[in-house]
């Protein structure tokens, strides 16, 4: 009898775990997509010299869901890094497509230079559906790799050998002179 009491709510808990999660809105990482050069001119920068910016709602709506994505939900827990106003903000238009440059500003959190990988591109519709997204260190799926073409075959008794100057005409510099060695005191090299 404690069974069968025991069975329905471990039946409507199975159930329960069975339905499938809601997901955020789905987005494409369309490779055929190519980013422009966001850093190819000069960028005018808002407040620099006072006058009006006008952005319109498309900008505005691509520039708030590459920021959500890349930086996720926002709140006073949130480190200086992670903010928002942290950051710096490029934007092109082109065929309908909003391409959105997201950098850290260290200096607005008293640093002098930004963490490693603190970067993304985006490019978002008019509808404000992320289309593709490369943050910094990412492999860019849109380059193609380029033949290196035959190569030179290296004999094993070669592979890891350094003593020699990379193409045999100057020597390399740590195997000019004598120095000192750091473990004994004294002096190696030729």
């Amino acid at each position: 009898m404690a069974t069968k009491h025991f069975m329905i709510p471990a039946a409507l808990l199975l159930a329960g775990c069975l339905r499938s999660t809601p997901t955020r809105d789905a987005w494409t990482n369309d490779a055929s997509i190519e980013f422009p050069h966001f850093f190819g001119q000069p960028a005018v920068e808002v407040g620099a010299d006072g006058g009006t910016v006008e952005l319109n709602g498309t900008v505005l709506h691509a520039l708030e869901a590459a920021a959500a994505d890349f930086l996720g939900p926002q709140d006073a827990n949130t480190p200086c890094v992670d903010r928002r106003e942290s950051h710096r903000y490029r934007v092109i238009q082109r065929q309908g497509i909003t391409f959105v440059r997201m950098d850290e500003d260290p200096r607005a959190c008293g640093l002098t230079v930004p963490a490693l990988h603190s970067g993304a591109q985006y490019a978002v519709g008019s509808d404000g559906r992320i289309l593709r997204r490369l943050r910094d260190g990412e492999p860019d799926g849109s380059l193609m790799p380029t033949d290196a073409g035959p190569g030179i075959l290296v004999p094993t008794s070669e592979v890891g050998r350094s003593f020699d100057a990379p193409d045999g005409s100057v020597p390399l510099p740590f195997l000019q002179a004598p120095s000192l060695d750091a473990g004994t005191g004294g002096r190696h090299g030729p």
